[in-house]
């Protein structure tokens, strides 16, 4: 079926946004704010995606005003955006709420945001979605518009939907004597957490309404997580690229939660970026209509390697 990109003059309180469509899976990225990919589904179905409805999740820091101006603040939106890591303060909470460039294209858009107050660093996210199949792929592009030097890493970060379940394989090598993995824990993070389940095989989170966030981040050599929620299989893929130097110790995979939504987020390796250079991460992004109710060890076996 062709693929359809339209325009839409507002889509549930998100403002201007595009659609876009083969028939089988659908998408609505805004053009008011962002960039971001705030709808994620089969055609007609459920939004995959958690978005911020009830605008719970607004980020006011301590020197933003400062920053980038009187009375500005993050609205987090939910869906799909791109960051930088590390993650900091500031830079990670720009207030990026003004209208962005979407450039409709056979396959997709392209969203560009205006370039970064004081940060001098412009975002692109760019859709294409295959004609006949339930794939799309998503390309980040951070560019140095400053004069400066800076060293970042694209940083892809998805919000899913609470009630489902995420895995991601473990990364088991054959060392010998010497350690095969690494596995990265934020402060807040309890390791014994009943969301969460180290197995043998694989790693899963089943997000609820338990308040206290969880993170943990790893090296995923294999590139994809997964997870499965309203009857749907949601695959996110990226390649890794060996030895490469990675943010947070060494991750390209992170995974979060608290009581609104999870995330998966996927990491580029760092790269120093002088005036006018850009740093690019590709993800790759399946969907399967899975009404089953499938375990962790099912979902690796059969939507896994």
């Amino acid at each position: 079926m062709p693929i359809t990109v339209t325009r839409v003059d507002d889509y549930q309180h998100f403002g201007a946004c595009v659609h876009v469509t083969n028939g089988i899976i659908e998408l609505y990225a805004t053009a008011d704010r962002g960039p971001r990919i705030i709808h994620l589904s089969m055609a007609g179905g459920e939004n995959l995606f958690w978005t911020d409805a009830k605008s719970e999740a607004v980020t006011r820091v301590e020197g933003l005003d400062l920053a980038f101006g009187k009375g500005d603040e993050y609205h987090i939106l939910g869906g799909h955006r791109l960051w930088s890591s590390p993650e900091h303060v500031l830079n990670s909470y720009y207030p990026d709420n003004e209208p962005i460039e979407a450039v409709i294209t056979p396959h997709g858009v392209i969203l560009t945001a205006p370039p970064q107050r004081g940060l001098n660093l412009q975002f692109t996210i760019e859709v294409r979605m295959e004609p006949d199949e339930p794939f799309i792929s998503v390309r980040h592009r951070i560019l140095n518009t400053g004069d400066g030097i800076i060293t970042l890493a694209p940083w892809a970060i998805t919000q899913l939907a609470q009630g489902g379940l995420a895995v991601f394989p473990q990364s088991k090598q054959d060392t010998e004597l010497l350690p095969d993995r690494v596995f990265v824990i934020w402060p807040y993070t309890d390791m014994g957490d009943h969301r969460l389940n180290w197995g043998d095989e694989f790693i899963s989170l089943r997000p609820d309404a338990t308040q206290r966030a969880l993170k943990i981040g790893t090296l995923n050599s294999k590139g994809y997580a997964l997870y499965h929620n309203k009857g749907v299989v949601f695959k996110k893929m990226w390649t890794p690229i060996s030895h490469a130097k990675y943010p947070d110790y060494g991750c390209n995979f992170e995974t979060y939660t608290n009581h609104l939504f999870i995330e998966l987020e996927s990491l580029a390796p760092l790269v120093t970026l002088y005036a006018n250079q850009s740093a690019a991460h590709e993800e790759e992004w399946l969907c399967f209509a899975e009404p089953g109710t499938l375990g962790g060890m099912e979902l690796i076996k059969k939507y896994g390697d």
